[in-house]
């Protein structure tokens, strides 16, 4: 009861909708104590869930990893994948005579090739942002009760970290996880990307000979 009333004084200063603080921080006595846990990830299904303990800032939880994640990801996959391309019409061009002086006279290239090539870009773009896929997973895995967000932003609480990690959303917790899993993402990225440009391509083709 007394760690309930310290609590209640510490937020008391807050402005809150909540009508009775006191009957709220009974729903969360892992806040004051410590004694208890949070309600695990896979108890906070729905939205509105989310919605009620964690409040509406909960649902942009990780946008800055994911952010730096999908940049880095886009940015070596496209220009990988057009180094690659480039490299693969040179090639071609090799021995031809007269020598090509722009790259459609080389003729396109052979869309396994292409396929391949995409796939190999996908795998280096995934393992050059895995780390901050494993972030924008991690933080989004963690339930954190809005009054402890309010308690945090009340004590003006520092975020913890260097400054690139508080700038990417990196917790120090993490840095031994960060490339946790890296080659199944690499497999499945490379996978992905493989398939999607040969579909593509197979879907072309069939609607150009029809």
């Amino acid at each position: 009861m007394t760690a309930m009333t310290n609590s209640l004084g510490l937020l008391s200063t807050l402005t809150t909708k909540q009508a009775n603080m006191l009957d709220a921080l009974k729903e969360y006595p892992w806040m004051m104590t410590g004694s208890g846990k949070p309600p695990a990830v896979s108890n906070v299904r729905m939205p509105s869930d989310i919605i009620s303990l964690e409040g509406w800032g909960a649902l942009w939880r990780g946008l800055r990893s994911g952010l730096v994640r999908d940049s880095i990801f886009c940015g070596i996959f496209f220009s990988s994948w057009q180094f690659l391309h480039q490299a693969m019409l040179n090639w071609k061009a090799v021995g031809m005579d007269p020598v090509p002086r722009h790259d459609n006279e080389v003729g396109p290239l052979s869309p396994i090739a292409v396929t391949l090539a995409a796939g190999v870009s996908g795998s280096f773009a995934a393992a050059a942002s895995h780390g901050f896929d494993t972030t924008r997973s991690r933080s989004q895995c963690t339930v954190l009760p809005k009054y402890v967000s309010m308690e945090r932003k009340f004590l003006k609480w520092s975020k913890p970290g260097k400054r690139f990690e508080r700038l990417t959303g990196i917790h120090p917790a993490d840095r031994n996880l960060l490339l946790n899993g890296i080659w199944l993402r690499v497999a499945r990225c490379g996978l992905a990307s493989s398939v999607i440009v040969g579909s593509y391509f197979f879907t072309i083709s069939h609607l150009v000979s029809n």
